[in-house]
């Protein structure tokens, strides 16, 4: 994996780390690793780095009624 070169490129491989990790403990961490870039991004960023993760993973995400 290629060192990021932003936060929303840190926040991407952080989304992707957390839900590829092999085990719960590494993926809670990078959830936190990425909850603190998305703090550093727009609402509308962070939604397009969720998108975009879900989208390369092919998994398709669920709308909130």
């Amino acid at each position: 994996m290629k060192k990021p070169k932003n936060n929303y490129e840190a926040l991407l491989m952080g989304l992707e780390l957390a839900i590829t990790a092999p085990t719960e403990k590494k993926s809670i961490e990078a959830l936190h690793l990425a909850e603190a870039f998305a703090a550093q991004l727009t609402k509308k960023q962070v939604e397009r780095a969720k998108n975009t993760v879900l989208k390369k993973l092919k998994i398709k995400r669920e709308v909130k009624q």
